[in-house]
């Protein structure tokens, strides 16, 4: 019998290989004269929640980003403020620093023998951004939720990535920046 607990590690990209882009949503909470939290609900809608959202749409590949601008007006609407139809133009082109430590710390678990892998939720237009900043070659698999169809916390991208790695939901160790994706997993068993 193995005296491992685990037999894969799972990391999230935005927040935990790179820097987060809050500082962009920041920024543009400021200039629309609202709190963060506001404005980070309406540009990407509550986080752990799994309703269709523009952000949450795209993210599970539904629509393309390009139309999440037309469509979240409605949101702020809600809140008691307009935007001015360039906020994800400005938190899509955030500058961020890839977090080595992190990457090398992914490398020394697949040299021990651990499958490492990539879970994020995505979109299918910034998929290149990903794939320039972190070599893939470090993970066993990616899950994308611009790939799979489903987002983190949705139970069903949870059990993708069992499929993929081939561990059950316990034989998981799962490194996050937000509650509600992590929250998701251990619904989920992990």
């Amino acid at each position: 019998m193995s005296s491992r607990r685990f037999g894969a590690v799972l990391f999230d990209f935005g927040g935990v290989l790179i820097t987060p882009i809050t500082d962009k949503v920041q920024r543009v909470a400021e200039r629309a004269g609202v709190s963060m939290p506001h404005m980070l609900e309406v540009l990407m809608g509550t986080h752990d929640s799994t309703h269709h959202h523009p952000w949450h749409r795209a993210e599970r590949g539904e629509i393309p980003t390009a139309s999440m601008q037309s469509l979240v007006g409605s949101w702020a609407e809600a809140k008691g403020f307009s935007l001015r139809g360039d906020e994800y133009d400005l938190i899509m082109t955030a500058q961020y620093t890839v977090r080595a430590s992190v990457v090398d710390g992914v490398r020394a678990l697949r040299e021990k023998g651990y499958q490492t892998a990539l879970l994020t939720n995505s979109f299918r237009e910034f998929r290149h951004v990903i794939d320039a900043a972190v070599p893939m070659s470090i993970f066993n698999t990616v899950i994308d939720s611009s790939e799979v169809g489903c987002r983190k916390p949705e139970p069903r991208i949870y059990e993708v990535v069992c499929e993929q790695l081939g561990h059950g939901p316990d034989e998981l160790v799962y490194i996050d920046d937000f509650i509600g994706n992590i929250e998701g997993a251990r619904r989920m068993g992990w």
